[in-house]
């Protein structure tokens, strides 16, 4: 009975792309094992947050030092109220001259490169590109340091964008709209030029921007009412964390987040590579099925069967064998026994029959 129910619900499911669509997308996420690259991109995300805000908060109070209301004012766009103070005593204790000043921004760029690198990862594994195909460490350092000024550059441009709107007379509520949706195109923009950056093969921006718009949407979701979750997240995890309350809530979202982005990858790979209709029934794959296992085989493929791959396929087959591949194919012959002598080869006489 369970056999017939299971046939029938896969059949429907087939038929139905609404339906089929989000199920292969689950499928993927679970071959995948994303939920370990989200869990990645959680925990380096936390650890790469404090690095970045900092990084953020001293480009604008250099770039703003001669007005400090106004650098107040995007310093509070920028940080979250429950890091401004510990954010204010790490600045304060940055050195001043410009030399020790220059070398404290570049380790803060390192230090904010560990979520870049996780994200790498998942981004290529999600995609599927094989592991031979993936640029070298020297690239992969570059790359990842010009991905964290591309998040400072988008961090700050939505502090600047809140503050300029928040400016404008007379709008309360379409300020905030309006401030809602220059946080989106700016958060489309940062995941669009990064997962372009990341991906370690050409891939058309049809491909990319779905899953760059729900990142998007769910990244200034998070930014206007994250405080208020992190609040209740805080006040709900106080009698049990104590005083790591603040961090319990912050890797909260930051997870929330970063699993609402891997599903948005997720479903821009299968769109791509038309990975659905997947079965229910493992007994009955469907051509979809046979192409999510071709794209994981090819992905662990190391580099020594790609090159044999390409070595056999360009012998001609017409080719001579050489003397080595003749040898090996003459008969072989047991110690002892008598060798038999090979037939002469018959040639055709003058009436055409063949004679020896």
């Amino acid at each position: 009975m369970w056999t017939r129910i299971l046939a029938r619900a896969d059949r429907w499911q087939r038929r139905h792309p609404a339906v089929a669509f989000p199920y292969a997308v689950l499928r993927k996420y679970d071959d995948d094992e994303a939920g370990r690259d989200a869990a990645l991109i959680a925990y380096y995300g936390f650890l790469s947050v404090f690095p970045l805000l900092l990084l953020g908060v001293a480009v604008v109070s250099r770039a703003l030092v001669g007005d400090a209301e106004l650098r107040q004012r995007v310093v509070d766009a920028i940080v979250p109220a429950t890091l401004r103070s510990t954010v204010d005593d790490a600045l304060a204790a940055l050195p001043t001259s410009t030399l020790p000043f220059t070398v404290g921004l570049i380790g803060l760029l390192f230090s904010a490169s560990g979520v870049v690198y996780s994200v790498d990862r998942a981004v290529n594994h999600i995609a599927a590109v094989p592991r031979w195909a993936r640029v070298n460490v020297v690239v992969r350092l570059a790359r990842a340091l010009v991905t964290v000024a591309i998040l400072l550059a988008g961090v700050v441009a939505v502090g600047v964008l809140t503050v300029a709107v928040a400016a404008l007379p007379g709008l309360p509520m379409t300020g905030r709209v309006l401030g809602a949706l220059g946080t989106c195109l700016v958060a489309f923009a940062v995941l669009l030029a990064c997962s372009k950056m990341l991906l370690d093969r050409p891939a058309p921006l049809r491909s990319l921007w779905p899953a760059a718009v729900v990142g998007a949407v769910a990244v200034t979701a998070m930014l206007n009412v994250g405080a208020v979750l992190l609040t209740v997240l805080v006040t709900g995890a106080g009698p049990v964390y104590g005083g790591f309350a603040t961090v319990a809530g912050i890797f909260t979202l930051l997870t929330l987040i970063s699993r609402v982005l891997v599903y948005a990858a997720e479903a821009a790979a299968v769109h791509h590579a038309r990975l659905w209709p997947r079965s229910l029934d493992p007994s009955l794959p469907t051509e979809a099925d046979a192409r999510a296992l071709l794209l994981l085989c090819r992905e662990q493929a190391p580099a020594a069967v790609r090159i044999e791959a390409v070595r056999i396929d360009a012998v001609r087959i017409d080719a001579p064998p050489r003397p080595a591949d003749a040898a090996r194919n003459q008969p072989r012959h047991e110690p002892g026994e008598p060798v038999q002598p090979r037939p002469a080869p018959r040639r055709a006489g003058r009436g055409g029959s063949a004679e020896t």
